[in-house]
């Protein structure tokens, strides 16, 4: 996915489409007479499109609200990429109830109109928009249509404008951690509208849960049978996992160079191996580390696991390494050491919630410039918040290392 594509097409069409609906809106709330009579919660509806890592954040929301409405049946809407990840989410959305999106652009257009006619079918009652200020959830909230549509609103910063398609408007905080955001989006969905920014009470620690992976023989000997059939060898004492980037941003991604030279002191001790992981995007970069540290102990697997296998490798591991991503909040749903480099966007709003997270930010003056009220756009073209970072700030947070 070319994500500037996708930026300027919901800039250029989403902020048009989202005003013209908003006055559509306002007519139609003007002269409606009376209002839908309260009715048992049935019928519960999600977006969130892409951000694989902001789908397990929004996971203590949707328990929360599971724990409320027991009865209500759970549905979700993202793109086909994110679809395992549900298998590990508690059963809170049964398979039937998860809708894909292709992110071909005709797969994307039909899948869209062919969601939004299956799920006005559904009747939902609440819609609960997760995404940070796109235009498109917004407006696809809206056509699916509900009593109560709830979320993100720049109210007076000046942020991303989609109009005023919700009911429920809630106030993104910037400071705030995103599973704190996702949870305030469930405050006053009992009143009929929220068209202001206060909250009422904070948040409850209790309420910051997430799924946990078990761990599965089968899937192990699975993932051996992989690695024996590719002549790859697992020294089971010290596994230590790299990711070295997606590239869907690479502002965010700490250079390449350092992640040759951490591996190659991690393989001084000889009783550990370095396993590259990651999607099909980061294969080139892992490639080209595996040529340059030219050691049997450090191998890829990035895209060669399925999300069940990658969640075994983790409970089987030492350590995850990894720029700011997806797979470090995957790696929460284990009991694995995850230590993640932040630099353009701030662990306070994205880092990893486990005991076992451990963050390296250098906390520039002008960190964190990639924001979700600036649709994560920045003007920097050298993340030298990054490159501050050194291969010994890594290294003394790794047992063992100093």
């Amino acid at each position: 996915m070319n994500i500037d594509l996708v930026r300027k097409i919901d800039l250029w069409f989403g902020v048009p489409l989202c005003f013209l609906v908003s006055v559509f809106n306002r007519i139609v709330i003007f002269f409606r007479r009376t209002r839908p009579a309260p009715r048992p919660i049935r019928n519960i509806l999600f977006i969130k499109f892409s951000e694989l890592g902001a789908i397990i954040l929004s996971f203590p929301l949707m328990a929360r609200l599971k724990r409320e409405y027991p009865d209500a049946q759970f549905y979700f809407l993202t793109f086909k990429k994110n679809q395992e990840i549900f298998r590990f989410m508690e059963g809170i959305i049964p398979e039937k109830n998860l809708y894909v999106i292709r992110e071909s652009p005709l797969g994307f257009v039909f899948d869209i109109l062919t969601a939004i006619i299956r799920l006005r079918h559904e009747d939902m009652d609440f819609i609960f928009d997760l995404e940070f200020f796109s235009r498109i959830s917004a407006l696809l909230t809206y056509f699916i249509h509900a009593p109560k549509r709830i979320g993100f609103d720049r109210y007076t910063f000046e942020g991303l404008y989609r109009g005023s398609l919700m009911t429920h408007r809630v106030s993104y905080n910037p400071l705030l951690h995103v599973t704190k955001n996702f949870l305030a989006l469930c405050q006053d969905i009992q009143k009929p509208a929220k068209t202001s920014p206060e909250l009422f009470f904070p948040t409850n620690p209790k309420d910051l849960v997430f799924p946990r992976y078990t761990p599965d023989k089968e899937v192990r000997e699975r993932l051996l049978r992989k690695l024996k059939e590719q002549k790859k060898i697992i020294l089971w004492e010290k596994v230590f996992l790299i990711n070295p980037g997606e590239g869907m941003l690479p502002l965010r991604e700490w250079p390449l160079e350092r992640f040759i030279e951490l591996t190659r002191l991690i393989l001084q001790d000889t009783l550990a191996c370095v396993i590259l992981v990651g999607v099909d995007g980061v294969a080139g970069k892992a490639d080209r580390m595996v040529e340059a540290v030219a050691d049997p102990r450090c191998f890829s697997l990035t895209g060669q696991t399925s999300l069940e296998e990658l969640l075994e490798l983790f409970s089987m591991s030492h350590v995850l390494i990894s720029n700011d991503c997806g797979l470090a909040h995957i790696a929460m749903l284990t009991s694995l050491k995850i230590i993640t480099l932040f630099g353009p966007e701030s662990p306070k709003i994205f880092g990893p919630l486990t005991e076992c997270s451990h963050v390296v930010y250098a906390d520039w003056p002008c960190s964190p410039c990639l924001s979700a009220l600036n649709h994560r756009d920045s003007a920097c073209r050298d993340n030298m918040c990054l490159k501050s970072i050194t291969v010994a700030d890594i290294l003394q947070l790794i047992p063992g290392r100093s």
